[in-house]
């Protein structure tokens, strides 16, 4: 508690000093951000790609926090180490680079040389990091509600989910062993992929709070004057890197989650990705899912965007439907262009956020993560090569999912199973169309033309399937009570009993002189 006192006014006397209340700028935030240590620098960055959250020209600002963090001093370093290897760090490294090549709010990276001779660098997690972030998160999540963060940056987000979901991904960062197997994943999966690289992770030397990789010397990816110098076709470099995430995404649900510039370089003809600290995961409805509303986007279908929408995502609270759909349209219409591929994926993406907010449905945090990982991979092209368009790459590659939509639903109901390879797909579809009945996002068209008639016997279908509902809940409940009450059922046990015996005799009567009927006519 003592030390939450004393980091409380920490945070208090940064801000005093920095004058944040009084004249709020985004140089301002940014310095006193620098100065209250890797817990807010690593809130700072995850805000500078959420321009639907805070004003842009604070987003611009805020993004030089991916470079610019303080690093631990050298002897810090060693004594990290030291910890890791039980003192034999220098039996285990010939040589290390007092000066970092990279430092951030986690952990920096220093260029080293192990005792066998490869050149390696080493990731040194920063000391006491994950208790001095818990005790942020705490503190800051107490200040919000004080502080009307949401009413200064007039946000519909909920400042305190965001910072559990920055907690979240930067516990996973801050365990380096699962880096190393993000990695070691990434690389099955891009291992026919003759132009992507991962370097090679030395296990034997990667703990919990170290990690030792292959060093690639590399030049950064938007380093287009560089790389055009040495003979690179960037457009070539562009399509490939384009293709290679897309593929990432909807081909392997696996996909990197930072692919900022620092984290992508070129080597021998090889595009290498760098820190695998945050990783995606798609499974194989979300990616379909995902394809369908993509596809849905291109043709314009608003019912099908909303469909798939309200499937992928959480409602949270009641859903207007139709203001829904008027929303949608709205988003729709305003990034409408004569070709889909001319669409502004980050204008695109912040007006989805927005809408959804104000219609009380959420993303799951793997399809957000992608989401923004797309809007990055989209500025680095824009970087590379303006004529690639990764829209287009995306529409090209999507294809409809095995997901239940819009148009499947009469395909569905009529014909029923088709094939045995698809019973493997019909509790999902039944899943995901009775969801669908149950949000009220499907209707249904029922022309009636002798209508009396017709309105008499659909009334009595549905009486008869609401007491086959009810008779066959009153079997399974008879079984469970039995089951469960052998040797001591209560009276009125028998009394349901009688009831539920006669209305399954009802049941067969009605049927049976239905059919009946049927045949006279």
């Amino acid at each position: 508690m003592s030390s939450d006192k004393e980091r409380l006014q920490e945070i208090i006397a940064v801000i005093r000093d920095s004058h944040l209340l009084k004249d709020l700028n985004p140089l301002k935030l940014r310095f006193a951000i620098e100065k209250l240590g890797p817990t807010f620098i690593k809130m700072g960055q995850i805000m500078s790609s959420r321009d639907d959250i805070i004003p842009k020209e604070y987003c611009g600002e805020l993004k030089h926090l991916r470079s610019n963090v303080k690093p631990m001093p050298f002897n810090k370093v060693l004594e990290i180490l030291d910890k890791q290897y039980d003192g034999k760090t220098f039996e285990i490294f010939k040589t290390i680079e007092e000066i970092p090549i990279g430092s951030a709010s986690i952990a920096q990276v220093h260029k080293a040389i192990l005792t066998t001779g490869e050149e390696v660098v080493v990731k040194v997690q920063r000391e006491n990091i994950y208790d001095m972030m818990e005790t942020d998160v705490r503190l800051l999540k107490k200040a919000i509600s004080v502080l009307q963060i949401e009413r200064i940056f007039n946000s519909v987000f909920d400042f305190a989910d965001v910072l559990d979901e920055m907690f979240e991904t930067a516990k996973e960062e801050m365990e380096f062993k699962i880096e190393a197997s993000h990695m070691e994943k990434f690389r099955q999966l891009n291992e026919e992929i003759v132009y992507i690289k991962v370097p090679k992770v030395y296990l034997e030397y990667t703990t919990s709070y170290s990690l030792v990789m292959e060093y690639i010397e590399g030049r950064r990816i938007t380093d287009v004057q560089g790389l055009t110098a040495l003979g690179y076709d960037m457009e070539e470099i562009a399509r490939k890197l384009a293709a290679n995430y897309v593929k990432q995404a909807i081909d392997d649900g696996y996909f990197h989650a930072d692919p900022h510039p620092d984290n992508l370089k070129v080597d021998n003809g090889k595009i290498i990705y760098l820190d695998f600290g945050m990783m995606g995961t798609l499974n194989k409805r979300d990616r379909e899912l995902l394809s369908d509303c993509i596809l849905a986007i291109v043709k314009n279908d608003i019912r099908a965007v909303e469909h798939t929408l309200l499937i992928l995502g959480e409602v949270h609270g009641q859903v207007d439907h139709m203001q829904l759909c008027n929303d949608i349209k709205k988003v729709l219409n305003k990034n409408k262009t004569q070709d889909v591929a001319n669409i502004d994926i980050k204008e695109f993406t912040n007006d989805m956020f927005a809408m959804l907010s104000s219609n009380n449905v959420t993303l799951p945090k793997d399809i957000t993560m992608l989401i923004r990982g797309i809007v990055v991979i989209e500025g680095v092209l824009k970087e590379m090569s303006p004529s690639i368009n990764l829209m287009q790459i995306l529409k090209t590659h999507v294809k409809p999912g095995k997901v239940m939509t819009k148009e499947k639903i009469d395909s569905f109901l009529s014909k029923g199973i088709q094939s045995g390879t698809d019973l493997v797909y019909i509790p999902n579809e039944l899943l995901t169309f009775l969801q669908g009945v149950n949000s009220g996002e499907l209707r249904f068209n029922i022309e009636i033309n002798d209508s009396k008639h017709q309105i008499r016997n659909i009334e009595q279908l549905v009486h008869l399937v609401i007491i086959t509902i009810l008779d066959v809940a009153y079997i399974i409940g008879t079984s469970l009570i039995v089951i469960n009450n052998k040797h001591d059922l209560p009276f009125i046990f028998y009394i349901y009993l009688i009831l539920g015996g006669v209305c399954t005799v009802w049941l067969f009567y009605k049927l049976f002189r239905s059919k009946i009927k049927n045949r006279r006519r």
